[in-house]
C-alpha cells in the first residue's frame, strides 16, 4: 500500500504548485539572489512552503530545477520551466474559460 501511495504522491502535481515553481524560476533566472523571500513576500507565505512546492515539482518531473550550495540557481531544466511555465499557466487559464463556457451552453440546453 506504502508503494501505490508514494507513486500517487509523485505522479501527483498541483496547479498552486506549478504556478509558484514557475514564478520561482521567473524570479531566480532575473535575480537569483532574494528570489524565494520575493515570491514568498508577495504570495504572504513562508520560504518553505515554495521550497516544498519546489521539491513536490522535482519529484513530479523527475529533474532537479536548483542548483548549488543553496539551491538558488537555475538548472537548465530550471530555466526551461521559466521560459515555458507561465505560458503553460496561461494556457491552462484559457482551457478552464473554455472548459466553463461549455458547462455553461449545457445548463441552458
Amino acid at each position: 500500500m506504502k508503494e501505490d501511495a508514494d507513486a500517487a504522491d509523485k505522479a501527483s502535481m498541483r496547479l498552486k504548485d506549478l504556478q509558484l515553481t514557475a514564478e520561482l524560476l521567473s524570479e531566480a533566472v532575473a535575480h537569483e539572489n532574494g528570489a524565494r523571500e520575493r515570491v514568498a513576500e508577495r504570495h504572504g507565505i513562508q520560504k518553505s512552503v515554495i521550497t516544498d512546492r519546489v521539491r513536490r515539482m522535482e519529484r513530479f518531473f523527475e529533474v532537479k530545477l536548483f542548483t548549488g550550495p543553496q539551491r538558488k540557481t537555475p538548472t537548465a531544466a530550471g530555466r526551461k520551466m521559466a521560459q515555458y511555465g507561465p505560458k503553460l499557466m496561461e494556457e491552462i487559464g484559457h482551457f478552464a474559460a473554455i472548459l466553463r463556457e461549455a458547462h455553461e451552453e449545457d445548463e441552458v440546453h
